[in-house]
């Protein structure tokens, strides 16, 4: 899998955890732009988990806010696999 074929599975899986109609692009806040609570954004990272056969450590969510930077994270753990 590419970087771009990641990050376009990451934005799907982000797009149908949510519900959300928004386009999704590397710079879209998951909690600004798109109103995510901590559980729903918990819930996210679950779903993330399970399409990638990842665990995504929670101290490393302090610095998550935007879906680039979860793209960024899901694939450093993905090239660590």
């Amino acid at each position: 899998m590419t970087v771009e074929e990641a990050k376009k599975e990451i934005f799907r899986v982000i797009v149908e955890s949510t519900e959300t109609e928004l386009e999704v692009t590397e710079d879209t806040s998951l909690v600004k732009d798109m109103g995510l609570s901590s559980v729903e954004v918990f819930v996210l990272l679950g779903d993330l988990e399970d399409a990638f056969g990842i665990r995504i450590p929670a101290s490393e969510l302090r610095q998550i806010r935007t879906a680039g930077e979860l793209c960024r994270l899901v694939i450093s753990i993905l090239k660590g696999k």
